[in-house]
């Protein structure tokens, strides 16, 4: 019955986990800390080594029927046991908040295996195992403030015609956590480690795309002839909206600002994108009209200003196989026709980075310390304001496949806590 979802975020599953370290608070006598994939859990001293629990990550939404099953609202009103002296923690909008309990980071929340079975019935649960739903019920999904519409977002709108070619168009894939898979790396692979930016994201392509055909052209097809219905042209988007996917909506307009920032990056990187090829980015600072990409980060740009930074570069050919650049081709490309690539700290073989890590004594162990030491919890250097880093991304190199990690600074997650807490809307969340 535990299953993922076909629109699930991977990283916001809820995951079963068992129990195999645990020490003693350092500023509470009736806390513990266990670990979760290398990430540190607060838990009551009821927890005990091998007991099988579920994970909830960070910013992660939990169902509010077994909240309210396990007693775990703040409001006992929203209990199945309303009881104002036992109540849980959790605040209505059901989030897993990134917190310090008495000076210690709390990266998830944890409830015994056995509580769940119980409200979804008897399910046997197997360690390892992801989910988010159980049958059709969604049991955890990463939380987003609602929606607001647009005035342009309406029913009884012209149905619209789709330019895009299937396999062409690529949006941005979800970064997964690096804690979480930090043993599929190994010591020998090769990896790039960048800086990660807090920005919003921007893909450009130059693919094939369908041909608004003329009515002389429509009457060919119709008798049989072949005429040519794709060309190559410049589609671009958001992190997963394509901004100019129709053919009869050239000029929309409910974008999150008062204009088409994607649109404006388009126009102003398209001449350096030859034909197959895509563009993935990052662009900072502020708006046309001075209102900051992302609160408070301005990344040395001046007000109403910003700035672009690479991180991908893919081509696809005409039958939709992509090729994805290395990280010394991308930055190559960048240097050549003068865009800005993220900022690179290491480029080679992971152990290289840290020699004096023993490959055969928990060497994932370290090797996650090493980097949360060297690169996270400090102020971001590009910015003028005092504002942490949002961390790295590690990237294990492949050519038709690599895969990427985050690595994110709790301070920044604290940040994103209380922006969330004061309603501060997400821009990567809506677009």
């Amino acid at each position: 019955m535990l299953s993922i979802s076909k629109d699930a975020n991977i990283n916001y599953l809820a995951k079963v986990v068992k129990i195999n370290s645990l020490c003693k608070h350092p500023n509470a006598d009736k806390l513990q800390i266990a670990i979760v994939d290398f990430q540190e859990v607060i838990v009551d001293l009821d927890v005990k080594i091998g007991d099988i629990m579920i994970f909830f990550p960070l910013e992660s939404q939990i169902n509010q029927e077994f909240l309210s099953y396990t007693n775990s609202f703040r409001h006992s009103n929203l209990n199945r046991v309303v009881d104002d002296e036992h109540t849980g923690f959790f605040e209505d909008n059901r989030r897993v908040r990134a917190v310090k309990l008495r000076g210690q980071k709390s990266m998830g929340v944890l409830f015994p295996a056995e509580q769940f079975q119980n409200w979804i019935g008897g399910e046997s649960l197997e360690v390892g195992t992801e989910f988010d739903s159980v049958g059709k019920t969604i049991i955890v999904q990463k939380y987003m403030l609602p929606v607001k519409q647009t005035p342009n977002q309406r029913l009884g709108k012209k149905p619209k015609v789709s330019r895009l070619v299937d396999g062409q168009v690529h949006l941005h894939t979800d970064t997964e956590n690096l804690l979480r898979n930090i043993t599929k790396l190994s010591p020998d692979d090769y990896i790039s480690i960048t800086y990660k930016v807090h920005g919003t994201s921007f893909w450009v392509s130059n693919v094939l795309v369908k041909r608004n055909l003329n009515l002389f052209e429509k009457l060919l097809k119709s008798l049989g002839i072949k005429i040519k219905e794709t060309e190559y042209d410049y589609v671009y988007g958001s992190r997963k909206v394509v901004k100019n996917a129709n053919m009869d909506d050239p000029k929309r307009k409910d974008h999150f600002y008062e204009y088409d920032l994607w649109g404006d990056i388009k126009e102003e990187i398209k001449e350096f994108i030859p034909k197959g090829y895509t563009i993935y980015g990052e662009c900072l600072g502020f708006t046309k009209g001075d209102a900051y990409i992302q609160s408070q980060y301005d990344y040395g740009c001046e007000p109403c200003k910003n700035k672009l930074m690479i991180y991908r570069i893919t081509f696809t050919n005409e039958d939709g196989i992509v090729y994805n650049l290395s990280t010394n081709e991308i930055k190559d490309y960048c240097d050549r026709v003068g865009l800005e690539y993220v900022p690179l700290f290491y480029y080679g073989v992971a152990k290289d980075l840290c020699p004096q890590i023993d490959e055969s004594n928990h060497w994932h162990e370290n090797y996650v310390k090493y980097l949360q030491d060297k690169f996270t919890e400090k102020d971001c250097y590009i910015c003028k304001n005092k504002v942490p880093e949002e961390g790295i991304v590690l990237r294990k190199e492949g050519q038709f496949e690599f895969e990427t990690y985050k690595l994110k600074s709790f301070r920044f997650l604290e940040f994103e806590t209380k922006l969330l807490d004061e309603g501060v809307e997400d821009i990567e969340s809506v677009n």
